[in-house]
């Protein structure tokens, strides 16, 4: 079981994750394509067939570079004793599985948007008889009953969805008086920084902000605010975790920029600049390297990913007041 602690902790243990030197010759080339794997980075959903080849083992890592943070979420559900939990954009199954294990009388629904993520899930959890799972939007939580569960999950998950506002609405509504949301969110993401820097470096301008934000509640009390506008809930307490990403040698680290500079880049190809995806990843690596972006094992790395944490709390009923 996991750890038990009294107090929330800061504490994270990045993972030593090495991902293959190749995308099976294939990186993103276009906007949609490149954000559908910008998700799967993220911690959120998954590229499907239809939108691109991605290795599957690849995903899986990129997925599992958020272990940190599902594993911290998964240690105060347990400490707090939840005795349901509702996880919301679980992808592949994450922290529902965490929770499953430490915590085998607990009933667990994973559920995710995506019904393709849904079948990863219960693979993942295969063996666990305490996970349920369920198709559902973070903002359409119709399926399930009014003070049905002790806890909701949602990491990395809010930033993503359309109706922030109505989506903390339902979590309120469904959590039992006294129950818990545990919301993790980008504050800043030293990946994404990197890459632009270099697009910038290489094309001379700042790129656009993208349509799928994963820094779209970065800003200060951004979350605390949309907390603050719910009714019946407040804030319990907050933590950040900061943890790197492991991103392998130069051809692995230049592939995994690709996921996001792939459409700048092909762009300049298309355009006549041949050797765009070259210059770029030169860059790149020249900007990690001067960054600290390099591990003592010769392995690259971005080290200042920092996400929020907030346990939100639904407030008691009059008769325990």
């Amino acid at each position: 079981q996991l750890a038990q602690e009294s107090q929330p902790s800061d504490r994270s243990k990045p993972l030593a994750l090495s991902p293959p030197n190749t995308m099976n010759g294939h990186w993103c080339m276009s906007p949609l394509h490149c954000w559908l794997l910008a998700l799967a980075w993220f911690g959120v959903g998954a590229p499907t067939a239809a939108a691109c080849s991605i290795d599957p083992a690849i995903y899986v890592r990129l997925f599992e570079n958020n272990m940190p943070m599902f594993q911290e979420i998964a240690r105060l559900v347990q400490e707090a004793g939840a005795e349901s939990v509702l996880d919301l954009g679980t992808g592949p199954g994450e922290p529902s599985t965490i929770i499953a294990k430490a915590m085998p009388k607990t009933k667990v629904i994973a559920t995710d948007v995506q019904p393709a993520m849904i079948e990863k899930a219960k693979v993942r959890a295969r063996g666990l008889p305490n996970v349920e799972f369920g198709v559902a939007s973070a903002d359409d939580l119709s399926g399930y009953g009014a003070a049905s569960v002790d806890a909701v999950t949602m990491c990395y998950v809010l930033m993503f969805v359309p109706d922030r506002a109505r989506s903390l609405r339902e979590v309120a509504r469904v959590l039992k008086p006294r129950g818990r949301a545990y919301i993790a969110v980008w504050k800043r993401l030293g990946f994404m920084e990197v890459i632009q820097q270099a697009l910038e470096a290489l094309t001379g301008s700042a790129p656009p902000a993208p349509a799928v934000n994963p820094m779209a509640l970065s800003g200060e009390r951004a979350l605390e605010e949309l907390v603050a506008a719910t009714p019946d809930v407040t804030v319990k307490f907050e933590t950040v975790l900061t943890y790197s990403f492991k991103l392998g040698d130069a051809g692995s680290a230049c592939d995994f920029a690709m996921i996001i500079a792939g459409p700048a880049i092909s762009k300049r190809v298309a355009d006549g600049k041949a050797n765009a995806k070259e210059e770029y990843c030169r860059i790149f690596i020249e900007l990690l390297e001067t960054s600290g972006g390099m591990s003592a094992s010769g392995q690259y790395e971005v080290l200042e990913n920092t996400a929020q944490l907030l346990v939100m709390e639904k407030a008691r009923t009059q008769s325990e007041l």
